[in-house]
Protein backbone atom coordinates (compact mmCIF):
# COMPACT_ATOMS: atom_id res chain seq x y z
CA UNK A 1 0.00 0.00 0.00
CA UNK A 2 1.20 3.39 -0.57
CA UNK A 3 -0.90 6.39 0.64
CA UNK A 4 -0.84 10.27 -0.91
CA UNK A 5 -1.41 13.75 0.64
CA UNK A 6 -1.71 15.87 -2.22
CA UNK A 7 0.00 19.31 -1.33
CA UNK A 8 0.12 21.24 -4.45
CA UNK A 9 -0.74 20.91 -8.20
CA UNK A 10 -0.10 22.79 -11.37
CA UNK A 11 -2.19 23.51 -14.52
CA UNK A 12 -3.49 20.79 -16.36
CA UNK A 13 -2.61 20.37 -20.11
CA UNK A 14 0.51 22.82 -19.57
CA UNK A 15 3.87 21.25 -20.36
CA UNK A 16 5.01 22.58 -16.73
CA UNK A 17 2.01 20.92 -14.99
CA UNK A 18 3.15 19.29 -11.55
CA UNK A 19 2.08 17.76 -8.05
CA UNK A 20 3.46 17.78 -4.84
CA UNK A 21 2.83 15.26 -2.19
CA UNK A 22 3.46 13.17 0.84
CA UNK A 23 3.43 9.76 0.29
CA UNK A 24 2.97 6.75 3.35
CA UNK A 25 4.79 3.95 1.98
CA UNK A 26 3.80 0.68 3.96
CA UNK A 27 7.01 -1.77 4.46
CA UNK A 28 5.14 -4.14 1.99
CA UNK A 29 5.09 -2.28 -1.08
CA UNK A 30 6.54 -3.30 -4.35
CA UNK A 31 7.02 -1.75 -8.08
CA UNK A 32 8.52 -3.08 -11.12
CA UNK A 33 11.40 -1.27 -12.97
CA UNK A 34 10.14 1.10 -14.83
CA UNK A 35 10.85 4.86 -16.17
CA UNK A 36 8.85 7.64 -16.61
CA UNK A 37 7.76 10.57 -19.03
CA UNK A 38 8.35 13.43 -16.02
CA UNK A 39 10.70 14.13 -13.53
CA UNK A 40 10.55 13.05 -10.37
CA UNK A 41 11.99 14.17 -6.79
CA UNK A 42 12.06 12.47 -3.81
CA UNK A 43 13.38 13.49 -0.15
CA UNK A 44 12.74 11.08 2.97
CA UNK A 45 11.03 12.49 5.68
CA UNK A 46 10.89 9.82 8.10
CA UNK A 47 12.11 6.31 7.87
CA UNK A 48 14.01 4.61 4.56
CA UNK A 49 12.54 4.76 0.84
CA UNK A 50 13.75 2.28 -1.31
CA UNK A 51 13.79 2.81 -5.32
CA UNK A 52 15.72 -0.09 -6.16
CA UNK A 53 18.32 -3.02 -5.52
CA UNK A 54 20.77 -1.37 -2.71
CA UNK A 55 18.97 1.91 -3.54
CA UNK A 56 17.65 3.12 -0.50
CA UNK A 57 17.12 7.35 0.34
CA UNK A 58 18.05 7.83 4.22
CA UNK A 59 16.45 10.92 5.75
CA UNK A 60 18.52 14.13 4.77
CA UNK A 61 19.21 12.39 0.70
CA UNK A 62 17.42 13.74 -2.35
CA UNK A 63 17.34 12.23 -5.52
CA UNK A 64 16.95 12.90 -8.66
CA UNK A 65 14.70 11.00 -11.61
CA UNK A 66 14.67 12.60 -14.31
CA UNK A 67 12.39 11.40 -17.36
CA UNK A 68 13.49 8.62 -19.76
CA UNK A 69 15.57 7.02 -16.69
CA UNK A 70 14.88 3.47 -15.68
CA UNK A 71 14.69 2.88 -11.69
CA UNK A 72 13.72 0.11 -9.46
CA UNK A 73 12.65 -2.86 -8.79
CA UNK A 74 11.42 -1.00 -5.77
CA UNK A 75 10.58 -3.33 -2.59
CA UNK A 76 10.01 -1.50 0.18
CA UNK A 77 10.79 -4.77 2.33
CA UNK A 78 14.61 -4.55 1.76
CA UNK A 79 14.43 -1.47 3.69
CA UNK A 80 12.78 -3.27 6.58
CA UNK A 81 10.41 -0.17 7.68
CA UNK A 82 7.75 1.75 6.26
CA UNK A 83 8.62 5.69 4.88
CA UNK A 84 7.63 8.91 4.79
CA UNK A 85 8.63 11.18 1.76
CA UNK A 86 8.38 14.24 -0.19
CA UNK A 87 7.09 13.62 -3.95
CA UNK A 88 7.81 16.15 -6.64
CA UNK A 89 6.56 15.01 -10.25
CA UNK A 90 6.34 17.86 -13.15
CA UNK A 91 6.53 17.91 -17.22
CA UNK A 92 10.44 17.53 -17.65
CA UNK A 93 12.74 18.64 -20.24
CA UNK A 94 11.29 17.09 -23.47
CA UNK A 95 7.93 19.15 -23.09
CA UNK A 96 6.11 15.80 -22.72
CA UNK A 97 4.11 17.40 -19.58
CA UNK A 98 2.59 15.88 -16.23
CA UNK A 99 -0.27 14.17 -16.07
CA UNK A 100 -2.97 15.08 -13.12
CA UNK A 101 -4.65 13.60 -10.52
CA UNK A 102 -7.97 14.02 -12.00
CA UNK A 103 -6.46 12.55 -15.45
CA UNK A 104 -4.75 9.62 -13.53
CA UNK A 105 -8.06 8.57 -11.64
CA UNK A 106 -10.73 8.70 -14.46
CA UNK A 107 -8.56 6.93 -16.81
CA UNK A 108 -7.69 4.47 -13.30
CA UNK A 109 -11.56 3.77 -13.13
CA UNK A 110 -12.03 3.47 -16.26
CA UNK A 111 -9.34 1.10 -17.31
CA UNK A 112 -10.73 -1.40 -14.46
CA UNK A 113 -13.30 -2.40 -16.89
CA UNK A 114 -10.72 -3.83 -19.00
CA UNK A 115 -8.23 -5.63 -16.63
CA UNK A 116 -6.83 -5.32 -12.87
CA UNK A 117 -4.03 -3.11 -11.36
CA UNK A 118 -1.41 -5.56 -9.48
CA UNK A 119 2.04 -4.15 -7.87
CA UNK A 120 2.14 -1.64 -10.38
CA UNK A 121 1.22 -3.69 -13.19
CA UNK A 122 -2.05 -3.31 -15.19
CA UNK A 123 -3.22 -6.92 -16.18
CA UNK A 124 -6.04 -7.10 -19.35
CA UNK A 125 -8.52 -9.38 -19.34
CA UNK A 126 -8.16 -10.99 -23.00
CA UNK A 127 -9.20 -8.80 -26.09
CA UNK A 128 -8.20 -9.57 -29.65
CA UNK A 129 -7.91 -6.01 -30.58
CA UNK A 130 -4.82 -5.78 -28.01
CA UNK A 131 -2.33 -8.54 -27.51
CA UNK A 132 -0.45 -6.51 -25.05
CA UNK A 133 -1.37 -8.34 -21.72
CA UNK A 134 0.54 -6.62 -19.00
CA UNK A 135 1.32 -3.15 -18.45
CA UNK A 136 3.21 -0.64 -16.30
CA UNK A 137 0.23 1.07 -14.80
CA UNK A 138 0.58 4.27 -15.72
CA UNK A 139 1.75 3.62 -18.75
CA UNK A 140 -1.25 2.08 -19.63
CA UNK A 141 -3.17 5.11 -18.01
CA UNK A 142 -1.31 7.63 -20.09
CA UNK A 143 -2.14 5.91 -23.28
CA UNK A 144 -5.76 5.18 -22.66
CA UNK A 145 -6.08 8.79 -21.75
CA UNK A 146 -4.36 10.16 -24.30
CA UNK A 147 -5.04 8.11 -27.10
CA UNK A 148 -1.70 6.97 -28.66
CA UNK A 149 1.59 4.85 -27.85
CA UNK A 150 3.86 6.58 -25.15
CA UNK A 151 7.25 8.04 -26.64
CA UNK A 152 10.28 8.18 -23.88
CA UNK A 153 12.40 10.40 -23.95
CA UNK A 154 15.99 9.02 -23.99
CA UNK A 155 17.71 8.90 -20.91
CA UNK A 156 20.24 11.83 -20.30
CA UNK A 157 22.06 10.48 -17.47
CA UNK A 158 21.91 6.72 -16.92
CA UNK A 159 20.79 6.45 -12.97
CA UNK A 160 18.93 8.62 -10.95
CA UNK A 161 21.05 11.65 -9.14
CA UNK A 162 21.06 10.92 -5.66
CA UNK A 163 22.18 13.61 -2.97
CA UNK A 164 23.36 12.93 0.67
CA UNK A 165 22.24 16.69 0.91
CA UNK A 166 23.25 16.93 4.41
CA UNK A 167 27.10 16.10 3.47
CA UNK A 168 27.57 19.59 1.52
CA UNK A 169 28.74 22.67 2.73
CA UNK A 170 26.23 25.70 3.23
CA UNK A 171 26.82 29.29 1.80
CA UNK A 172 26.24 32.28 3.54
CA UNK A 173 23.52 34.81 1.52
CA UNK A 174 25.20 38.09 0.82
CA UNK A 175 23.26 40.56 2.64
CA UNK A 176 20.91 38.41 4.45
CA UNK A 177 22.19 37.90 7.61
CA UNK A 178 21.54 34.28 9.37
CA UNK A 179 20.70 32.54 5.83
CA UNK A 180 22.88 30.19 3.50
CA UNK A 181 21.92 27.75 0.98
CA UNK A 182 23.15 24.10 -0.25
CA UNK A 183 23.14 24.12 -4.00
CA UNK A 184 22.16 20.89 -5.22
CA UNK A 185 22.65 21.85 -9.08
CA UNK A 186 20.76 23.06 -12.42
CA UNK A 187 19.48 20.19 -15.09
CA UNK A 188 18.77 20.16 -19.00
CA UNK A 189 18.18 23.09 -21.54
CA UNK A 190 15.28 23.78 -18.83
CA UNK A 191 17.06 25.39 -16.18
CA UNK A 192 15.82 22.89 -13.54
CA UNK A 193 17.57 24.35 -10.42
CA UNK A 194 17.10 22.80 -7.11
CA UNK A 195 19.02 24.47 -3.48
CA UNK A 196 17.90 24.07 0.02
CA UNK A 197 17.73 26.77 1.92
CA UNK A 198 18.53 27.70 6.02
CA UNK A 199 16.94 30.40 7.94
CA UNK A 200 17.90 30.86 11.62
CA UNK A 201 15.79 31.97 13.74
CA UNK A 202 14.53 35.48 12.81
CA UNK A 203 16.22 35.28 10.18
CA UNK A 204 14.92 36.51 6.45
CA UNK A 205 14.91 36.31 3.11
CA UNK A 206 13.29 37.38 -0.14
CA UNK A 207 12.66 34.84 -2.86
CA UNK A 208 12.94 37.74 -5.89
CA UNK A 209 10.85 37.68 -8.93
CA UNK A 210 12.31 35.21 -11.66
CA UNK A 211 11.82 33.63 -15.27
CA UNK A 212 10.78 30.04 -13.43
CA UNK A 213 7.64 28.77 -11.23
CA UNK A 214 9.28 27.98 -8.08
CA UNK A 215 8.24 24.94 -5.32
CA UNK A 216 9.01 25.63 -1.48
CA UNK A 217 9.05 22.85 1.06
CA UNK A 218 9.57 23.03 4.35
CA UNK A 219 11.63 20.26 5.70
CA UNK A 220 11.93 21.66 9.41
CA UNK A 221 10.83 24.89 11.34
CA UNK A 222 8.38 27.53 11.33
CA UNK A 223 7.62 31.23 9.98
CA UNK A 224 5.77 33.13 7.66
CA UNK A 225 5.77 33.62 3.97
CA UNK A 226 4.46 36.77 2.89
CA UNK A 227 1.12 36.98 4.64
CA UNK A 228 0.60 33.24 5.28
CA UNK A 229 2.54 31.31 8.25
CA UNK A 230 3.81 28.13 8.02
CA UNK A 231 5.02 25.21 10.02
CA UNK A 232 7.35 21.68 9.37
CA UNK A 233 6.27 19.80 5.90
CA UNK A 234 4.15 22.92 4.68
CA UNK A 235 4.49 23.41 0.74
CA UNK A 236 4.15 26.70 -1.29
CA UNK A 237 4.29 27.45 -5.53
CA UNK A 238 5.56 30.91 -6.64
CA UNK A 239 4.89 31.61 -9.97
CA UNK A 240 7.16 32.87 -12.61
CA UNK A 241 7.23 36.68 -11.75
CA UNK A 242 6.03 36.61 -7.72
CA UNK A 243 8.46 37.81 -4.94
CA UNK A 244 7.71 36.90 -1.40
CA UNK A 245 9.47 37.16 2.12
CA UNK A 246 10.06 34.35 4.78
CA UNK A 247 10.35 35.32 8.28
CA UNK A 248 12.07 32.26 10.15
CA UNK A 249 10.46 31.72 13.90
CA UNK A 250 12.51 28.96 14.36
CA UNK A 251 15.23 27.60 12.50
CA UNK A 252 14.19 26.52 9.23
CA UNK A 253 15.39 24.52 5.82
CA UNK A 254 13.17 24.32 3.19
CA UNK A 255 13.71 22.46 -0.64
CA UNK A 256 13.68 24.53 -3.16
CA UNK A 257 12.60 23.69 -7.30
CA UNK A 258 12.83 26.21 -9.94
CA UNK A 259 10.36 24.42 -12.23
CA UNK A 260 11.53 23.90 -16.09
CA UNK A 261 10.91 26.90 -18.12
CA UNK A 262 8.96 26.45 -21.47
CA UNK A 263 8.06 30.21 -22.26
CA UNK A 264 11.05 30.10 -25.03
CA UNK A 265 12.77 27.59 -26.42
CA UNK A 266 16.75 27.43 -24.95
CA UNK A 267 19.40 28.16 -27.09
Amino acid sequence: MIRFKYLLDGQEGAPGNFSLVIADTDVSFKSPRHRHNFDQIRVSLDGVTNYGPRENIEVGDVVYFPEGTHYGPQDQELARQSSLAMVIQFGGASGNGYMSLRQLQEGQERLQQKGRFEGGVFRREPDPANTRKNQDAYEAIWEFQNGRPIEYPKPRVSDPIHFHARNLAWTGIQGEPGTSVRDLGRFTDRNIHMYTLKAGAGARHVFVPGAQGRLLFVLEGAGQLGHECFARHSAAHLSAGEQAALTAEQETELLVLELPRFEESAS
